[in-house]
């Protein structure tokens, strides 16, 4: 994106925004039903914690990054966020994986969401090598990536309302939005990466 946020990009962090602090609740300790995770996974609810929180400080951070008028002009700050987004994901991927293996959606969930923590990482990572190395444009392309991992919690949310249809298939379904949550979200992450082109940088 070019100078100011267009409509499409608006509503990414509007929906980042509400998603991200509406998430919130959970480490206030409000009960999720059906639970996501089963209730005698061994250390689910601190990793459950600090999944959430930095999730939200991904969701919160990450659409500022793709403003070109607050890179340019103010690139501290740019720098300030990326670097809160980073260590969000990457903490926060480390804490996913973790829980991953206790998705209340049974061995599917747990290797759809393990799966989305790995690559969350690695593109995050990737975005960052880039950056230090100065190549900034791979390192557009890289966030670009990285960030539609991290706007599944955003798509994960909107899916949940399917599970009300049939409480008693819970899991079944659970285990289909672990996957639908996040694949879709990437395959459009790389197709606009492959589209992006060079910007200015400040």
């Amino acid at each position: 994106m070019t100078g100011r946020p267009g409509w499409n990009w608006i509503m990414v962090m509007i929906l980042s925004t509400v998603i991200g602090f509406g998430s919130m609740r959970y480490v206030l300790g409000l009960e999720m039903v059906p639970p996501p995770l089963r209730p005698n996974f061994l250390n689910h609810q601190t990793g459950f914690i600090v999944h959430i929180a930095l999730g939200t400080c991904a969701l919160l951070s990450g659409p500022w990054q793709f403003v070109d008028l607050l890179r340019q002009k103010r690139p501290r700050i740019h720098r300030t966020l990326g670097w809160i987004y980073v260590l969000s994901c990457t903490i926060g991927g480390l804490a996913g994986l973790i829980i991953a293996g206790g998705s209340n959606g049974g061995p599917i969930a747990a290797v759809g969401f393990g799966s989305l923590a790995v690559l969350w990482i690695a593109f995050t990572s990737l975005a960052l090598v880039a950056a230090i190395r100065r190549r900034f444009d791979a390192h557009r392309r890289w966030m670009i990536v990285s960030f539609a991992l991290t706007f599944a919690g955003v798509t994960l949310r909107l899916y949940l309302p399917l599970t009300a249809i049939d409480l008693t298939r819970f899991s079944e379904i659970y285990a289909w939005i672990a996957w639908a949550c996040w694949v879709p979200n990437l395959l459009v992450g790389l197709w606009l990466a492959r589209r992006t082109k060079p910007v200015a940088w400040g």
